[in-house]
């Protein structure tokens, strides 16, 4: 749905859930209005919500930043491994939980008709990528183990928020799964990043010259480290 408040369009996104007591607005980005509202909530109230908070709304709404969120819709895609793949919903009222499979380049969404919240889906996928991750990423460290000569004694996937991978005293290296959403020379760089620390337990001169020693441009890889969509 679009409304106008002042002669400008925003977007406005319906959000239900049984978790949510009281309605409430919520503004991600300078498109859109974002309403959150207890399940039993009637769609047609949402306007006059919105006109009730018009002059907080537009005052609110210039220090949003411009949208960067990824959002599970129909015709977006999905990064894996450098690709943008083609995003499928699938509705269907016999499951509860969102399953997700990636055929062919195509991520299908098979989800219940009630789950509209944008974490459930992100959570969807980030399930999916763990269990994958050592199938796409396990070949990465053959190759450069073999490079290098440097080898971890145990490489395990999981999820940070602020860490794409970590090598341990004990040379045991983990892998942040959410890797998968980079093109394969970002991912090489993270693996090559923490076998060097088996060598090298710091980030000296003499660390990124055993990097660079092997992979030239690591500086631009870490740019598109940067560019991390979730």
């Amino acid at each position: 749905m679009t409304i106008n408040l002042d002669g400008t369009n925003f977007e406005v996104i319906h959000r239900t859930n049984k978790k949510i007591k009281r309605v409430g607005i919520l503004l991600e980005n300078s498109n859109e209005i974002i309403v959150k509202t207890p399940l039993k909530f009637k769609a047609h109230l949402l306007k006059e919500v919105i006109y009730t908070h018009k002059d907080w709304i537009l005052r609110a709404i210039n220090k949003v930043k411009p949208k960067t969120q990824f959002d599970f819709v129909l015709g977006s895609t999905i990064p894996f491994m450098g690709k943008d793949c083609k995003l499928e919903l699938i509705e269907d009222e016999k499951i509860k939980n969102i399953k997700v499979e990636y055929i062919d380049n195509v991520f299908y969404f098979r989800h219940n008709p009630n789950i509209k919240e944008y974490q459930e889906f992100l959570d969807a996928l980030k399930k999916f990528y763990k269990k994958v991750a050592n199938q796409y990423i396990d070949p990465i460290f053959d190759e450069w183990c073999f490079k290098t000569k440097l080898y971890p004694n145990k490489i395990s996937y999981r999820y940070a928020k602020k860490r794409w991978g970590s090598c341990s005293w004990e040379n045991n290296i983990s892998i942040n799964y959410m890797l998968l959403q980079f093109p394969i020379r970002a991912i090489e760089y993270v693996v090559l990043h923490e076998l060097c620390h088996i060598n090298e337990k710091n980030h000296s001169k003499r660390f990124y010259n055993l990097v660079s020693l092997y992979m030239s441009d690591y500086k631009m890889q870490e740019e598109v480290l940067k560019s991390k969509v979730f």
